[in-house]
């Protein structure tokens, strides 16, 4: 680690709760507007199946809350692997 970068982390502590906070929400993002494409398109009758539903607000509610805990997820996973350690 280089004293520069011992710096940076003393300045601000909590900066890698927010870079994975950040993460989470643009694949949260990511995630919705994926489901918005699927559901508008009604792709595979998605939108029908929801849409025609007598509890579709709470299908609805269970799609948005699964593709954000999955998207999130891989937001998360994808902004860690492309962390890339300090120049030494």
């Amino acid at each position: 680690m280089t004293p520069e970068s011992r710096e940076k982390y003393r300045r601000d502590p909590y900066w890698l709760v927010k870079y994975v906070a950040v993460s989470a929400g643009d694949g949260v993002a990511a995630g919705w507007i994926f489901l918005l494409i699927l559901l508008t398109l009604d792709i595979g009758g998605l939108g029908r199946l929801v849409h025609g539903a007598a509890e579709g607000v709470t299908a609805l509610f269970i799609l948005l809350a699964s593709f954000a805990v999955t998207f999130g997820f891989v937001g998360i996973a994808w902004r860690v692997m492309v962390l890339l350690p300090d120049d030494k």
